[in-house]
């Protein structure tokens, strides 16, 4: 019973959470001050109240429509409410379980912060293309303090796929025995990124996406963001397929944060089954 009013607790509090993110990608779009400013309906301008904000249960009972102008509302709003509350769910059991253990709920935390950047940053490339710096910069600030974290207290990082060998060899060859050793995940990643930036001049990703996968490689693992870029990918090609027939055009830009954090959320729920997938598959290709 104490499971079930954990998960739904926690499934609720995403449902907020989800809405508050996805104003905030939307603020990010418009110019307008993600803090302070009020919710308003994006058609008539009316500022919303309470109770028009209630996550999936105002929709629901305004029939989808906004009450002051009869717009329609769309379906991101419920969409993102409801992923954020099943990710936030699912984090909850893999990273706290059920427990109040003190380093697991910082843990927590730190993932809890990571998620939510990583998610507004996808949700403000999916429509711009761009990428919001300062939401990069907060992401790399976290990310060192929760390395710093791990290393006062001498704690073990988490592996979420079966590739810790990998870790274990490049940790060993590049950093043995060093307090920076949690700088190779990020930073091979970062000089792989700029270096397919520069090759493809901008063509082949953008420059925001070397940023941001330096803030990924300060919460995951090498082996672990080596299968996450795999994974990123293969969606991101599906969708990218999609387009391209759909508009008849090779060169439609395709934004690739959103799939880099649908790789994260995957490789952290799923990451010990993703890898013995990738594992037995490259065994019986060999």
């Amino acid at each position: 019973m104490f499971k079930l009013f954990n998960d739904v607790f926690f499934f609720v509090f995403g449902l907020f959470w989800g809405s508050f993110l996805n104003n905030v990608a939307l603020r990010l779009e418009s110019g307008e001050d993600f803090l302070y400013s009020r919710s308003k309906c994006p058609a008539c301008q009316k500022n919303l109240r309470w109770y028009e904000l209630i996550p999936i249960l105002s929709f629901i009972i305004q029939k989808g429509k906004c009450r002051h102008c009869s717009k329609k509302i769309s379906w991101r709003y419920p969409l993102i409410e409801i992923l954020t509350g099943l990710w936030v769910m699912l984090l909850t059991k893999n990273i706290l379980g059920y427990s109040l253990n003190y380093f697991f709920l910082v843990e927590f935390i730190f993932y809890f912060l990571f998620l939510s950047i990583i998610f507004v940053l996808g949700l403000y490339d999916w429509r711009t293309f761009l990428v919001d710096d300062r939401f990069v910069i907060v992401g790399g600030i976290v990310g060192l303090i929760f390395n710093i974290w791990h290393k006062f207290f001498n704690i073990p990082y988490r592996d979420f796929t079966d590739l810790y060998l990998l870790n274990n060899y490049f940790y060993s060859l590049f950093f043995s025995n060093s307090i920076f050793d949690f700088l190779i995940s990020p930073l091979l990643m970062f000089f792989l990124f700029l270096l397919i930036y520069l090759l493809s001049k901008g063509q082949g990703l953008g420059f925001g996406d070397v940023k941001i996968i330096f803030v990924i490689g300060l919460f995951l693992r090498l082996g672990d963001i080596l299968l996450m870029l795999i994974v990123s990918s293969f969606l991101g090609f599906l969708y990218g397929l999609g387009i391209i027939i759909k508009y008849k055009n090779f060169k439609q830009p395709i934004p690739f944060v959103p799939f880099f954090f649908l790789g994260i959320i995957l490789i952290i729920f799923f990451g010990k089954y993703l890898s013995q997938f990738y594992l037995n598959t490259l065994h019986l290709s060999l």
